[in-house]
């Protein structure tokens, strides 16, 4: 007995897609992202009914007279079947319905948004709602003689519930954990036994678990030595005798439940994919239907095994020859004696036998060998999938209503009518750059690319590319058709240029108004490509995607006038992600997002990388996105929209745009030093407005908190990392306040050292400017032997009454007072308080004046005046130089 495979049949458009037979078998429906549900007579119907009902149709059940389906409109629709007329709406979610079931009166749904709910009945009052998940819902399932339902969410677990008392049962973790709905290849679907309800099966990985219901332990696990990938769904037989399940690579299990072995199954064919649905047929229990992710239909039905016949049939044939030669051998042998009338000669029997055993054991063994068996098929290692060609900031090309460029200047949408007539549509956020456009889509334009200097379309599909120059007087549009029949695979439009990465791996780069250029090679597979100005990025495919993850590289193109500059930079990606948005900020910095929504910003002076923001954890729920739109550099913000419980946002109604916090992930960022060290990373990686003051205010603040913590040392440590004289000046008054004169007079050792830091960081910019090299000299440090050398200061005996003298004066509030000049009369100076300390190192770099005054450079020790300042080796200013011989 073994299970034969039908002929693949094209169902729907590629994504998740659902099945289901009638109840009485005369029907398989089916459902897709293309919003269709098509009526099958049987896998080999030329014709089947189609019914469109939305933009995608995620679930599907069968009540008997009616069908359900989860629509766009995040509710469960009712149908009238076969006619398909609307009857009315049983169930409203926030986000959109993933699975459904309808065992009876009762009908449960899951969704999105990580609840279930039961609804008995067609009253709309009686909806039981189960809250425990915090992923989608991937699969469910229901046995309503024990009011018994069971989940798979996307947050790993698998639960058991009582529906009618809504109460947790038992909670199973250890699935595969997704984000999404959309993104998920293995669903677990957890199914129970139809006829009593003692089994629960559901797959994780490559075997099928089988939980007895009466004390939720494994009961046993199923396993098929002929599958190499790991399983994707599972179903009951009817009957409860069979048990189907499908893989990720398209191949499908059935297991005999008795006997808990695996049946024989055809092997899947080469365009078969992940099975994301299964379905046994009511009428004829030998047969099963499943869809794959490519929207394609399949059977798999039972067909009788002559293999073990034709075997026996074959050792028959062996036997009869070698018997047929037994009998006439005595014909030809003229030493055999002839036989007396009818008598028999037991002697000559045993002769016989005895001289043709071996022969015929040895032909028997020959024969037997000559029937070679089939090698055991060779393991097949599973790449991660490489990602294809997309258009930031685009949907899918498979929707009827999408975005196919959503920027910082405007917004184009493409709609497709029923009729078969499609259009683009220009919105600008700023109505002053041009107005809003309405173009035909004549020539079945899909990508998309929207810049302040032109509006660029183009197909996969063709090789003509239209550009509309927004800032031109004149003929504004003009267009070409690219040579060998190139197709365009990713387009971009900047404010001076117009760049495609056709499929025969050119980049093509053209001016605004039509000049070609510039033609480059691209090493290998394009995935996207982004522009900002005179710039350009183009990620591609570097190498083959390993087991977990895939190998981008950037090219990055720098175009001024007729020269260009060109560099490859690695793209770092974490292993099991893909990317879903590049662009750059509005300073010129290249940016990346990947599909759980990490941000990566890359600084060109450190020629890195840098994660600069985690939507994900800016997200109330995990079954929540955030499509990224633009990055602002200077605002320190992300632009995105949020998507619930969907990766792509709809055009209707149109939602509304979210500014996001930059935030790096550092640890502990709940803290306030992670907060502040956040800051002040920050400050320092991008450009933002007033970073330099920014970056000072958080410094001293971070410098305050470890003097409070009592880390002089971390203080000290990140006002020499800092190097900027001004922060020390800060530094030296807050600490002196505080009473820390130790650490005031180690820092004030650091002012020789960070001068000259200083000075070498402006002659390296200066230089650099230039294309020379430089290299920051520090100051010479004195050695222990020169330490040794210069006489050592006496220590000074303190009277109690100088010892109260010092102590009044460094409590005093008029310390830091300024010792003004004969000529210059008295002013009032206010108190240096932490408010006061901005205020005055600004006021100082302004007016650029030097007044002889008491510093915290020489107030801190009034005994420290008679140390001998050691040879640094380093020329001061004149100011400075005057504060520390003092």
């Amino acid at each position: 007995m073994s299970f034969s495979r039908s002929a693949l049949r094209y169902a729907h458009t590629n994504g998740y897609t659902g099945l289901l037979y009638t109840p009485k078998g005369e029907f398989i429906i089916t459902c897709g992202t293309d919003g269709d549900i098509r009526h099958w007579t049987c896998i080999s119907d030329d014709d089947p009914r189609s019914t469109c009902l939305g933009e995608f149709v995620m679930c599907i059940a069968h009540s008997g007279s009616r069908l359900l389906a989860s629509t766009d409109r995040n509710t469960i629709h009712a149908y009238t079947f076969p006619e398909m007329d609307s009857d009315g709406i049983l169930m409203r979610f926030t986000a959109p319905a993933t699975c459904l079931k309808v065992y009876g009166e009762y009908t449960a749904a899951g969704s999105e948004d990580a609840t279930i709910k039961v609804l008995r009945g067609e009253n709309v009052g009686n909806v039981i709602v189960l809250e425990g998940h915090t992923g989608p819902i991937l699969a469910l399932d229901m046995f309503i003689e024990r009011k018994l339902l069971a989940s798979v969410s996307g947050d790993g677990q698998l639960k058991v519930w009582n529906f009618e008392t809504a109460t947790e049962l038992k909670n199973i973790t250890g699935l595969p954990r997704v984000n999404s709905f959309e993104s998920a290849t293995q669903y677990g679907t957890p199914t129970f036994e139809p006829q009593s309800g003692e089994l629960l099966a559901y797959a994780v990985d490559n075997e099928i678990v089988v939980l007895n219901t009466a004390n939720w332990e494994v009961a046993y696990k199923l396993r098929d030595d002929k599958v190499s990938s790991n399983y994707s769904c599972c179903q009951f037989s009817p009957n409860g005798e069979r048990l189907a399940a499908g893989t990720t690579k398209g191949e499908v299990s059935v297991f005999d439940i008795k006997k808990r072995t695996a049946i024989s199954v055809e092997s899947p064919p080469n365009d078969c994919n992940s099975i994301t649905c299964l379905a046994w047929s009511n009428a004829d229990e030998e047969e099963v239907a499943f869809c794959d992710a490519t929207g394609q239909l399949g059977t798999v039905f039972m067909s009788e095994d002559a293999e073990a016949d034709m075997e026996e049939e074959e050792l028959e044939d062996v036997r009869a020859d070698l018997l047929s030669k037994f009998k006439f051998a005595r014909a030809g042998n003229p030493e055999a004696p002839a036989d007396d009338g009818d008598g028999v000669s037991l002697e000559q029997l045993k002769r016989d036998v005895m001289n043709y055993a071996d022969p015929i054991d040895d032909e028997l063994s020959r024969a037997s060998s000559s029937r070679v068996e089939p090698a055991p098929a060779a393991p097949q290692i599973k790449l991660f999938k490489q990602q294809s060609a997309f258009q930031p900031s685009a949907t899918p090309c498979d929707l009827e209503h999408r975005y196919m460029a959503w920027n910082d200047v405007g917004i184009v949408t493409g709609h497709v009518e029923p009729s078969g007539e499609s259009s683009i549509d220009v919105e600008f956020h700023d109505a002053s750059i041009h107005h809003s456009l309405h173009i035909s889509n004549y020539n079945q334009h899909n990508l998309a690319s929207l810049s302040s200097g032109a509006l660029a379309l183009a197909s996969n599909e063709s090789s003509k590319l239209v550009v509309i120059a927004l800032a031109a007087a004149g003929n504004k549009e003009w267009s070409l058709s690219l040579p060998d029949c190139e197709s365009v695979d990713a387009l971009v439009a900047t404010s001076h240029l117009v760049a495609v990465a056709t499929s025969s791996s050119f980049l093509r780069i053209f001016s605004v108004m039509g000049t070609q250029r510039e033609v480059l090679s691209i090493p290998g597979p394009v995935v996207a490509l982004a522009g900002h100005e005179h710039s350009l990025m183009l990620v591609y495919h570097s190498s083959a995607p390993s087991q977990t993850q895939q190998y981008l590289s950037a090219m990055l193109v720098t175009i001024n006038g007729l020269s260009l500059r060109l560099e490859h930079l690695p793209v770092p990606l974490t292993p099991g992600r893909q990317i879903a948005w590049l662009g750059f900020s509005e300073t010129g910095s290249p940016s990346m997002a990947d599909h759980m929504g990490l941000l990566q910003l890359y600084r060109k002076s450190s020629n890195a990388w840098f994660p600069i923001c985690d939507t994900m954890k800016q997200s109330s729920s995990v079954s929540n996105n955030y499509f990224v739109v633009a990055v602002s550099e200077r605002r320190q913000i992300v632009q995105a929209v949020l998507c619930r419980g969907t990766s792509y946002p709809m055009t209707n109604p149109r939602p509304m745009l979210q500014e996001l916090r930059m935030q790096i992930p550092l640890c502990d960022i709940e803290v306030e030093k992670s907060e502040l060290e956040d800051a002040l990373l920050r400050s320092s990686l991008m450009q933002a407005e007033g970073a330099e003051k920014m970056q000072k205010e958080t410094a001293i603040k971070l410098f305050a908190l470890a003097c409070s913590s009592e880390c002089e040392t971390r203080a000290r440590e990140l006002i020499e990392s800092i190097a900027c004289t001004e922060l020390l000046q800060l530094a030296v008054k807050y600490a002196t306040k505080r009473g820390r004169i130790h650490l005031s007079d180690r820092l004030c050792e650091l002012l020789p050292q960070l001068e000259a830091i200083q000075e070498a960081r402006k002659q390296q910019t200066l230089l650099g400017a230039s294309g020379i090299a430089a290299t920051i000299v520090l100051p010479m440090t004195p050695t222990a032997g020169s330490l040794g050398q210069g006489p050592k200061p006496k220590p000074i005996e303190l009277s109690s009454s100088k010892r109260g003298a010092l102590k009044r004066f460094t409590n005093s509030p008029n310390m830091f007072k300024a010792a003004t000049r004969p000529s210059t009369p008295e002013s009032t100076t206010p108190l240096d308080t932490q408010e006061n300390i901005f205020a005055d190192a600004e006021s100082e770099v302004a007016t650029g004046k030097s007044t002889e005054q008491r510093t915290p450079l020489n107030s801190v020790n009034p005994f420290a005046m008679k140390r001998k300042l050691v040879d640094t080796g380093v020329i001061f200013g004149s100011e400075k130089l005057k504060l520390a011989k003092k």
